[in-house]
């Protein structure tokens, strides 16, 4: 009989062990697979924790249900909404941290995040009316929670996302609640700038962006580093970071290259192929997907052009790019591992020693 990685899971959930301790054993688990030859078909890459069983399915059903009742009647009347929050905090008590299911976990972040929300307002004028804000703070520093009724509301509700996201992840530990922390303390950022210097340029704003992408993926990196083998939670950590990360990183890259791409060029097209390429190894280097989904919007585009440039007119542009763009996904998947042996052959050891390892083949 051999331990799943679930069964560690539920042992947690149980009480029978501490978090701590199915940690080591993961870690010694991971050591002795690690050990050994392994089969190509016992990989499991980027793996991170969404369903255990259709129960999970189940309960997120009754989330969506509950959730958007809740919201319809409370109408994003403050006191109302403080009261949803707190019943979706007490239904993450059992759900998330008793039952420690991911995927209702999820849904009940977003939602108790939602209604917290709707429970600050975003404009605290009414209750700032008796200060003197030359006398308090300066000015600056009320436009950025709003106490002005200046339109700053992104950077108020970018905070109190930041906050309450903080809060549900500090409770339940849940991985997902990273991705809003991280996207409300970039919006944060993105609002604080603006409020300081003004409206930026479009360069100065993806140039922005790219700077937030980027620390994004060095945050999901320290979680990578830290679970090379990917078996403790830290992996899923990561895994939600680089999902936000890969968007604004590419993004913001491309708009760099072609702002419009309704006007591509073939010097545009040609930098951003080379920009996916780039991305590609970077992607492949680390095991993480994420970077070329967020890729294949615009590698399509480079596609359809191509395709325009041949002659072909009309809808058959559509369907051939879809047909093109979807075997070289195919061909990639099926290619990743082999792809990865050579590329890890070819970096240093010691920066292969922090990358996730290469099963053997056999």
């Amino acid at each position: 009989m051999s331990i799943e990685i679930e069964d560690i899971d539920a042992a947690v959930a149980a009480g029978v062990m501490p978090q701590a301790q199915a940690d080591k054993l993961r870690a010694f688990v991971a050591e002795r697979r690690r050990s050994r030859t392994i089969e190509p078909a016992d990989q499991e890459d980027e793996r991170f924790r969404f369903m255990t069983g259709f129960n999970d399915f189940f309960f997120a059903i009754g989330i969506l249900l509950l959730g958007f009742g809740m919201m319809f009647f409370t109408g994003g009347v403050p006191l109302p909404s403080l009261v949803a929050a707190l019943l979706i905090w007490a239904l993450s008590e059992l759900l998330v941290r008793r039952m420690r299911l991911v995927l209702p976990g999820i849904l009940l972040s977003l939602f108790f995040i939602a209604f917290v929300f709707l429970a600050v307002p975003a404009d605290l004028t009414t209750l700032m009316s008796r200060v003197n804000p030359g006398q308090v703070i300066g000015n600056f520093w009320l436009d950025a929670i709003g106490a002005t009724g200046l339109p700053v509301a992104a950077a108020t509700k970018a905070l109190i996302g930041a906050a309450a996201a903080s809060l549900y992840y500090w409770r339940f530990r849940l991985p997902f609640a990273l991705l809003p922390i991280a996207a409300s303390v970039v919006l944060l950022v993105m609002a604080l700038i603006r409020l300081a210097v003004g409206e930026l340029a479009p360069v100065a704003w993806s140039t922005l962006t790219l700077a937030c992408g980027l620390a994004v993926f060095a945050a999901a990196m320290t979680f990578d580093v830290s679970d090379r083998d990917r078996i403790t939670r830290r992996s899923d950590c990561a895994f939600w970071l680089h999902l936000l990360a890969a968007p604004l990183i590419v993004h913001s890259l491309i708009s760099l290259i072609a702002p419009n791409l309704a006007l591509i060029s073939n010097a545009a097209a040609v930098v951003i192929l080379v920009i996916v390429a780039i991305l590609a190894v970077v992607a492949i280097a680390i095991d993480r997907r994420a970077l070329l989904v967020s890729a294949l919007l615009y590698i399509g585009v480079v596609i359809g052009y191509a395709i325009q440039s041949s002659g072909l007119r009309g809808s058959g542009v559509f369907f051939a790019t879809l047909v093109i763009l979807g075997a070289f996904v195919i061909i990639l998947g099926v290619g990743w591992h082999p792809l990865r042996r050579r590329l890890i052959a070819l970096i240093s050891p010691a920066l292969t020693a922090k990358l996730p390892p290469v099963p053997k083949i056999v």
